[in-house]
Formats: structure tokens, sequence, C-alpha cells
């Protein structure tokens, strides 16, 4: 039998009473946090399992809580903008609808002009709606409207633009020469032609009012820079190994024209510049061979040429770079294979004009590959082959010539912003299924406006920051999407942005320019109508002059029906223009609010993850309330009896055992 001292019992006690106060504390403890444990050592299993379900959790909490919202804030925006332009839109499209029919008058006119006019200014403003200082339509540059919105940074605003349009973009459009709208006595009765101006004279005859039908490609912008240089660029399909690429020629308003990259150009002297060729020729794998039978400069391919028995020429390895080093052709004797000589892709020749002034001037014209010479139109003329560019400075100008455009000639109209040609120039585009690209400068908008960062490949000037390079189409012309997207859930992003282009299309202010033109005509059409009526019944003036008001009339009223019916076939026509508009809008806001449905799907899933997630965390870490008190109180018993236990034997001694 083993011998218990006091000592022993003592200790044995005092070990037994820092037990139970220890495990008092570890229910104290449980019980102020209600946590299992309060380190990992505790349950290294529960510690690793917290550890995963915490961060499980803070990633559904940040989906949910943060990039959820702010997913559907931002769509939420742009929803409500769609459907404000859709607004616009339909009262813009129930305007072209009325001015669509027939039996219109004065007021009627002035009411769709009026709401025209202040839907025009409405129209891009949604387009600028933001979330959180970020504007929403405008892709990744979020600092900055779609449209100008200050009419000082406008006005001074400066960039060089480059708009690419296809053959299928030409529309027809209704020209007008030799209109009046000055009814004054000194327009009607300003005098005979040749004869001395006074009070009793009378014109001449009246100038009989014209319709002229051309075909046009109109730019997003007007008011453009005519004093600047600008291109026109025609592209052809060029096939070469098998696949299709563009054939582009650059036509400036300098007078050179740039194949292939060859540059064809005039010199002082009005002679092609042949040094320039020679430098050029052939470093892009076309080039240029001069046709003396026609004067001009066939371009051809590399596989094209028949180069079986050539020779590069030498390069000198070290020249002097003091001595001035005559251009040579960089490859002299080149023909092309037999059988190629009449397949050249583009041929540029030099001919003669009369310019404005009514000098006789040289010209370089572009051919784009073979058309036939024999085929005749239904007038008997020959279909025109070679293709001129042309500026003018103003519409002034065109309507003062009587829209005097040659068969071979594409015109830009600087004021206007379009590029003028007739039926035969598009049948060629047409046949060679050609792209346009103008290339110009244009300093100042209007308050309104679109900024051509978010449409275009364009260049803008600034003074303080140079000039900012916006490349928003690839080198084959397609779209550079600016996309944002948020993650919504784990391996699920949304996009939550749309774009500018893809709703707020660049031809709706030039649409309403259109319409606003006119019905503002048709208005003054009419208005000269009733100014000249009223003068001839005011009996106030002569039998001659009421003659010669009457022969004005007959030429007032010969426009007011054009006026008219130019309104009405130009309003029937953009209604489908204007529905066209809307489609676009309505599938647009049908697309962001498929993504919203599938945000709010994964928002529901997000709630439940969480939900479950935040249960699993709890039923890891947490303990019952009712557990932990009455762990606690059995602690707090046990710990209590171990103290009165250790008093009592405090009081005992050896003797008392003996």
């Amino acid at each position: 039998m083993m011998r218990v001292t006091n000592s022993m019992i003592v200790k044995r006690s005092k070990t037994n009473i820092n037990a139970n106060r220890a495990q008092v504390d570890y229910t104290n403890n449980q019980m102020a946090s209600q946590k299992k444990i309060t380190k990992p050592s505790d349950n290294p299993i529960i510690a690793i399992r917290a550890l995963r379900l915490r961060s499980t959790l803070s990633t559904v909490n940040q989906y949910y809580e943060n990039n959820i919202p702010d997913t559907e804030s931002w769509m939420g925006i742009t929803e409500t903008a769609l459907k404000n332009m859709k607004s616009l839109m339909t009262s813009a499209y129930e305007q072209v609808v009325y001015g669509s029919t027939d039996s219109l008058n004065q007021d009627n006119r002035k009411t769709i002009l009026k709401e025209l006019q202040e839907l025009q200014d409405q129209v891009y403003c949604e387009g600028n709606s933001d979330y959180a200082g970020r504007t929403v339509f405008t892709g990744y540059k979020t600092n900055q409207d779609i449209s100008f919105i200050d009419s000082a940074e406008a006005s001074k605003a400066s960039y060089q633009i480059s708009e690419r349009y296809s053959y299928k973009d030409i529309e027809q459009k209704s020209y007008y020469a030799g209109s009046f709208l000055d009814t004054s006595n000194e327009a009607l009765f300003g005098g005979v032609e040749g004869e001395e101006d006074d009070d009793e004279a009378v014109s001449g005859q009246p100038e009989q009012f014209e319709e002229i039908k051309l075909n046009r490609v109109r730019l997003a912008y007007d008011k453009i820079s005519s004093d600047k240089d600008s291109a026109l660029t025609i592209s052809t399909p060029d096939t070469v190994d098998g696949k299709t690429k563009m054939l582009d020629a650059k036509i400036g308003s300098d007078g050179s024209i740039t194949v292939g990259g060859i540059q064809i150009a005039m010199d002082e002297d009005g002679n092609i510049d042949e040094d320039k060729i020679a430098l050029d020729n052939g470093m892009n794998g076309y080039y240029a061979i001069y046709d003396a039978d026609a004067d001009a400069y066939r371009i051809y391919r590399m596989d094209q040429m028949d180069m079986e028995d050539w020779e590069p020429p030498e390069v000198e390895e070290d020249p002097d770079p003091d001595e001035e080093i005559e251009p040579e052709p960089l490859y002299p004797d080149l023909e092309p294979k037999e059988g190629e000589e009449d397949n050249y892709l583009a041929m540029v020749k030099i001919g003669e004009r009369t310019n404005a002034d009514g000098d006789t001037e040289p010209y370089l014209s572009y051919q784009a590959g073979v058309v036939s010479e024999e085929e005749d139109t239904e007038e008997g003329e020959q279909k025109p082959t070679d293709i001129v560019y042309r500026v003018v400075s103003s519409t002034a100008e065109l309507k003062k010539s009587g829209y005097e455009i040659q068969p071979n000639e594409i015109v830009f109209d600087a004021e206007s912003g379009e590029l003028l040609f007739h039926d035969d120039m598009a049948q060629l585009l047409d046949a060679k299924n050609a792209s346009l690209t103008m290339d110009y400068e244009k300093t100042g908008f209007d308050l309104g406006e679109l900024r051509p960062e978010n449409y275009f490949n364009c260049t803008k000037h600034t003074q303080d920051k140079g000039d900012i390079v916006y490349e928003n189409y690839d080198e084959d012309w397609n779209w550079n999407q600016e996309a944002i997207y948020y993650n919504i859930a784990g391996g699920q992003q949304m996009r939550i942005n749309t774009e500018a282009r893809d709703v707020f299309d660049s031809n709706i202010r030039r649409d309403m320019d259109d319409l606003i033109d006119i019905v503002n005509f048709a208005i003054s059409a009419q208005d000269t109508v009733n100014e000249i009526t009223k003068k001839i019944e005011s009996g106030e003036y002569s039998e001659e002059e009421v003659a010669k008001m009457k022969q004005w009339l007959d030429v007032a009223n010969k426009q007011l029906d054009y006026a008219n019916q130019n309104m009405h076939d130009t309003y029937s026509a953009y209604v489908t223009k204007f529905q066209g508009y809307l489609n676009t809008i309505n599938l647009e806001i049908t697309d962001i609010g498929g993504r919203g449905e599938r945000v709010e799907l994964t928002k529901n899933r997000m709630s439940i993850q969480q939900s479950t997630f935040k249960e699993l965390k709890s039923a890891n870490e947490d303990m019952d309330l009712s557990d932990l008190v009455i762990n606690y109180s059995a602690a707090s018993v046990a710990y209590q009896a171990a103290l009165q236990s250790a008093a009592k034997i405090g009081q005992m001694t050896l003797l008392n055992y003996l």
C-alpha cells in the first residue's frame, strides 16, 4: 500500500483546482466569443475548415454585395438611357411619318421643323449618361462624353478623321439648281442683262428651277476645312495567293495618287515625277510600269512580273554621304509576264481639265483595273474608267455651277460633307466592290455633335498633350470592341456596357439635318409663292411688272411642287431609316434586359450560396448558447467543488488519518 503524505494531497488538490479553473476560463471564452476554438491548436480540423469556408464566403460576399450591385446599377443606368433614347426616336419617327403625308399646310411644316430641331439638340444627350463619374457608353474611355457638351471646347476641337464606307452605302439624293427665295423688288425687277439698271427696268427671263439627281456618300460631319489636305482612298479586292485583300488607291487633294504604296505625283511643270516612282517602285510588292501607248503607269503585283532572267541591281555598300545620288529605277527592264499585260490592277495617267477659273490644268486620274471601253450606256456614252477626285469649298459653288460634275469625277463638297458623283460612277464602284475611305481635317464642331474618338480612326490635335491617336478599327477595318466585363460569380463574367456606336448611330443627326433642310426649303418655297401672289394681287404694280411676276410665280410654283414632292418622297424613305434606328434601340434594350435577367438569376444563386456558406461556417465554428451555458455552469460547479474540497483537506492533518 502506497504511503500518501499531506504534501501529496495538497499538490494534487492544486492540480485539480488549476485544471478546473482552466476549464472555467475556456468555457468562459467560448461563451464570450460563441466559437468552438480560439486558436488553431484547439482543433486543427475545425481551423482548416474555417479558413476554407471563410475564404469562400468572402468571395461570395464580394460577388453578391459589391460586383452584382455595381453591375445592376451600371446596366440600370444604361437601360434607362436607352429607353429615353427610344422615346426621343419614337417622337422623331412620328414626325417623319407625319411629314410624309400629302395634306400638310405651312403651320404643319413649321411644327415638324420645330419638333425636329428640338429632338436634334437632344438626340445624343442620353449617350452622356454616367455611373459614379464614369460615362457608360464610351467603352474604355469612361472619362469623356460621347458628344461635345461645352461650346467653347467644341468650337476649338481639331481632328484628323478617317471614315470608311462600302459601295453598299451609296445612296441617291435630289439636289436643285436655279432656285430663288428672294421676292424683293430688286430681285424681281433688277434689270435686263446687258442693260443699265434703273427703277423701271424689268428683269430678263426667270431662271428655270431644275432638279438634279446625284449619288452620294455622306460623311459623319459637315463644315469640313477645304483648305487643308484631304484624301479619298478607293479600295478594290485583290487576290494574292488565293486570299482576298484590298488594293488601296489614295487620291490626295494635292493631286498625287498612291497605289500599292507607289506614289505618282506631278512636278511643278505638270509632268509626272518619275524619280519618285523609281524610288518607291516594287517596295511593297507592287510595280508601276510605264505604258507609252496609254501614256500611263500600270500597276501589277510581283507574281505578274516576268522576273525569270532578272538580276537585282548592285547597290553601293558604303556610299559617300556628301555625294548627291541620282535615283534610278530599282527594277529596270522589268515587264509583265506574257498574257498579264492587260490584267493590270490599276492605272494612273495624266490628263487635262478646266478648273474653276476657266483655265486648263493637268491632273492625274485613277483607273481601278480593266473596264470594258466598248460597252456603252443607254445614252450611247462611254462608261468612265478614270476616277478623278475634286474638292469644292462650298455647296453654293456647286449650286452656282448647276451641280456640274463630270461622269468620271468624285466631288467632295466640304461644306455639306458629301462625296457626290453620277450613276455611272456608282455603277463602276459597285462593279468593283469598292470601298471608299475619306481622310480629312475638321476644326470646330457644333454643340451636341459626336466626338470622333468614339466612332472613327482619328488623331486629336491638342496644344498641351500634342497629337492623341485613336485606333478604333484594325488594319482590316474590323471594329476593336471595348467591352467592359464584371465578375459576378465564380467563373462567370457579365458584359456591363453598351458601346455608343451600337446604338447612337452617327447618321441620326445627319438624317435630321436632311429632314430639317427639306422642310425648311418647303416652308421657304411656300413663302415665296405667297409673297409673289400677294404682290400680284396688291394692284401696286404695272401690267408689265405683273406679267413678269407671273412668270416668276410659275417658277415658284414649280419650285414649291418639287419641294412638296421631295419632302414627301424623302420623309417616306426615311420612315424606314428611323424605324431601323428604333429597331436597333429596341434590340439593345432587349439585349441589356436579357443580360439583366442573367444577373438576377446569378444574384439569386449567390444569395443562396451566401446563406449556405454562412450556415456551414457557423456549424463549423459557432456553438449553441444553451450548450455554452451548461458547459460553463458545469465547469464552474466543478471548480467551486474543487475549492471546497481543497479547503477541507487543508484543515486536516496526518493525525486525523491515523
